[in-house]
């Protein structure tokens, strides 16, 4: 009898350690490697490109060069630098000649009918100052986690404007951290601190460098496609700047061609309840455990071309529309303000949820950290 229930003891304790090893093993497969064949699907029907399988062939070094000096003065703070002696690449002239600007009556001027050679080049030439964006913007600008780093990197400009912005900001953050559950719910304070303060400074950083340049803009009589384009780059190098600083802080490496990809996906996600966003953020969650491996290049250089073109298309839109209103005196201005503060903050809160450390994700949300009171920033 003894020997009986031994057995019996013997194959229940077997029977559970099969079912227990074979849950993990199926949780592991699981969740071994990240589907990145679904993610290159869902961009391909988000953002409708037919990319070549060839490279376009053409110069493009002086559009690498002239997008990177745009990149890293808004990133400095010196938008206003932009239009001094300023000299378009022909690859650039083309591709703000295909912006469809909205005329105000819900029309489009200036409607463009590509041909395929066109839209191949302009999709090369969005991916080159794309690039040239990421690889620039922290050369010479250090992260806004604190004061003492934006300050002397803000857009100099009239103390109303950018208490009006600041306020914009502020309002809308408290909106969010009090009538609203957090999308990011670890526990890790340092994280949630430094990332808000990332997207507060930030968001100020991209109204303020929009407003100064369209005033230069009109100093310099720049064409408005032309200063739409500029206003399309300089908008994505703060959200770059920004988005980037979000991501070492999840310990990932901004200079991984993966992480790159992501980093591009947030700025093209429209929110962060979007299918995109969710497949962006399983794949983040994938390359913080180092779950990832043998991507070919390109898989994502196809995401990134289609998200470069998609950026600029959709962008082109919205600041067609602020262009126009820019007309307006002071209310084109504030629009102008807002706008580009209010999306860049918009893109800091989907960043902020792809890269939440995972390892608390069921933990209770903790209560944010608030940026800096407006009246403290010194400018």
């Amino acid at each position: 009898m003894a020997t009986y229930y031994s057995i019996a003891l013997y194959l229940q304790v077997l029977s559970f350690l099969i079912m227990t090893f074979g849950i993990i093993k199926v949780s592991t497969e699981l969740h071994k490697e990240f589907n990145i064949t679904q993610l290159l699907e869902i961009v391909q029907a988000e953002f409708d490109f037919t990319i070549a399988n060839e490279g376009v062939k053409g110069n493009f070094s002086e559009l690498h060069d002239w997008s990177s000096s745009i990149a890293i003065n808004c990133t400095k703070g010196e938008a206003f630098r932009v239009y001094e002696n300023l000299t378009t690449p022909d690859n650039a002239m083309k591709l703000a000649s295909h912006i469809e600007i909205p005329d105000g009556q819900g029309d489009v001027s200036g409607q463009y009918i590509y041909t395929a050679s066109e839209k191949q080049m302009d999709i090369q030439s969005a991916n080159i100052i794309l690039d040239a964006i990421y690889e620039s913007v922290d050369k010479e600008v250090p992260y806004f986690r604190t004061e003492e780093e934006f300050s002397p990197n803000a857009p100099r400009y009239a103390p109303l404007q950018i208490i009006l912005d600041s306020l914009a900001i502020r309002s809308t953050q408290v909106v969010d951290t009090y009538l609203s559950s957090s999308a990011c719910t670890t526990n890790n304070e340092t994280f949630h601190k430094f990332a808000d303060r990332s997207i507060f400074y930030n968001s100020l950083s991209a109204g303020l460098s929009s407003t100064v340049l369209n005033h230069a803009s009109k100093s310099f009589g720049v064409d408005m496609k032309i200063n739409v384009l500029i206003n399309i780059m300089s908008a994505i190098a703060i959200q770059i700047h920004m988005v980037k600083s979000i991501a070492s802080l999840a310990n990932l490496d901004t200079n991984d061609d993966a992480v790159r990809a992501l980093i591009y996906l947030c700025i093209a996600s429209d929110g962060v309840k979007n299918s995109m966003t969710e497949t962006t953020k399983e794949f983040a969650k994938a390359l913080m455990q180092n779950l990832i491996s043998n991507i070919h290049d390109s898989t994502l250089a196809a995401i990134n071309k289609r998200v470069a073109m998609k950026l600029f298309t959709r962008v082109a839109e919205n600041k067609g529309i602020i262009n126009l209103a820019s007309a307006i005196p002071f209310v084109g201005e504030l629009v102008t303000l807002i706008s580009d503060s209010l999306t860049t903050y918009s893109i800091g809160k989907i960043a902020k949820y792809v890269f939440c450390p995972f390892e608390d994700d069921n933990q209770d949300t903790i209560k944010l950290s608030s940026p800096p009171y407006p009246g403290n920033i010194e400018l």
